[in-house]
């Protein structure tokens, strides 16, 4: 009987960590060979990567550090970090009371803006590889993400002569600051949301979480295009004609613009 649940034991544990490998020798005769697991050296686990390529590590090395950092802040400096999700200026929080909360202070801010524009410039490129892979195809990481970041700056900066245009013309520069605290905070947020989001694509693949992070990204935008309607008609000399128009030049136009030069480039 003792024999008997020896040799059942080691069935068993044979069965579970070993494989049957088959060896035909010179005259074709087969035989099997148990190869134990845990007798093979140089064993390599690999995560399976969903955007596999030679740029992937250094993507997933950057963003670490980039939440390494956000934490950081995070937990040494939250007031200043929570300062991000509130659409009020300095003077403002200060005229109302709130002078507890700080402002992110300069090295913040510029971490913050780093943040933004490499997890923007990132989420795009997985977003061009996943639905535009034919269009892209033949360009490098490098070269997709050299024009992202070109077409950004070019929006901030048609958007920055048009907002700082405004201002000097009607003579609104609190309104111009209160403007840019706003759609600054609201570029660090979106900064924010998406380091975690783009390391779950790297490993997890499919769309879901694609489509979470734009629908974030809108929700967004909808929200600071609320309170630029909001800031419009704060000050009497604006009527919502004035307001549509100003939206429609500074949104809509350069939008278009940009589909247009998409449209021309596929064409190509």
């Amino acid at each position: 009987m003792l024999a008997g649940l020896q040799y059942d034991f080691n069935e068993l544990a044979v069965s579970d960590s070993a494989n049957v490998s088959y060896v035909v020798d010179d005259s074709g005769v087969v035989s099997q060979t148990l190869v134990n697991i845990f007798q093979v050296d140089n064993i390599q686990i690999n995560p399976l990567l969903y955007y596999n390529n030679p740029n992937t590590d250094i993507i997933t090395y950057v963003l670490l550090a980039l939440l390494s950092i956000i934490s950081a802040i995070w937990y040494f400096f939250p007031d200043r970090f929570l300062s991000i999700f509130f659409m009020k200026s300095k003077s403002q929080l200060l005229r109302g009371g709130e002078s507890r909360v700080r402002v992110p202070g300069t090295l913040i801010t510029v971490f913050f803006w780093i943040n933004f524009i490499i997890a923007t410039n990132i989420f795009i490129l997985l977003f061009l590889k996943r639905f535009f892979a034919i269009e892209i195809e033949g360009l490098s990481d490098y070269q997709v993400v050299s024009f992202i970041f070109l077409t950004i700056s070019g929006l901030f900066l048609y958007r920055g002569v048009i907002i700082f245009g405004a201002a000097t013309i009607f003579q609104t520069k609190k309104l111009m600051q209160h403007q840019v605290v706003i759609g600054q905070n609201i570029l660090f947020i979106t900064g924010v949301l998406l380091v975690p989001v783009i390391l779950v694509l790297l490993y997890s693949g499919g769309s879901f979480f694609i489509y979470l992070a734009i629908a974030a990204i809108f929700f967004l935008q909808a929200t600071r295009l609320v309170q630029l309607v909001i800031i419009g008609k704060s000050s009497t000399i604006f009527s919502v004609l004035h307001i549509i128009l100003y939206l429609c030049t500074l949104e809509i136009v350069p939008v278009l613009v940009l589909i247009r030069l998409i449209g021309n480039g596929s064409e190509i």
